[in-house]
């Protein structure tokens, strides 16, 4: 009897440490596969959700999630559809703790990709910049770091160029809003 005790007790041993060596190992290889999660997968894994965005220029957005490239996001805010740079958010209220990683070969969609399709468009934006200041116009060039916008909207030749980063929003009416 006093042995099967002993062997009981050493058993229980063995597995109380083997728990805590896979609990241990469990911990670790999820702190290291969070560590490659990126906000935007945190992002496209909402998709259509309602979040709020804190922005650098102390604003705040309310609205759903709408397409995420690498370096911005689409919000679909009241009447507008929401163009707003991965820089310009420091905060996101909202989100449930879902991944969805880009699709394996999907080609970047890059925050000049975005502009792209509203200079495309000739859509008129209403551009907020990091010091509160606002700019309406139609985007007509677009850079590698910077778009350039029409204020007139009729071939004016005054425009104005603002760099990405001075970027907080663009704001282009969406067709559906009533």
């Amino acid at each position: 009897m006093r042995w099967e005790r002993l062997f009981a007790e050493l058993e229980s041993e063995a597995d109380d440490v083997a728990a805590r060596d896979r609990d241990a190992e469990i911990a670790d290889r999820t702190r290291a596969e969070l560590g490659r999660v990126r906000w935007a997968d945190r992002l496209r894994a909402a998709q259509h959700e309602p979040v709020r965005l804190r922005l650098v220029s102390g604003g705040v957005l309310t609205g759903r999630v709408g397409h995420v490239g690498d370096d911005w996001l689409l919000l679909a805010a009241a009447a507008d559809d929401v163009l707003v740079p991965a820089h310009a958010v420091i905060g996101v209220d909202g989100l449930g703790v879902a991944v969805a990683p880009a699709p394996a070969g999907a080609v970047p969609r890059t925050v000049a990709a975005a502009w792209r399709v509203l200079a495309r468009d000739r859509s008129v934006v209403r551009v907020t910049r990091v010091d509160g200041s606002e700019l309406r116009g139609v985007p007509v060039r677009v850079g590698a770091d910077f778009v350039e916008l029409d204020p007139g909207g009729e071939g004016d030749p005054v425009t104005v160029l603002v760099p990405y980063r001075a970027v907080t929003a663009a704001y282009a009416p969406r067709a559906d809003a009533d």
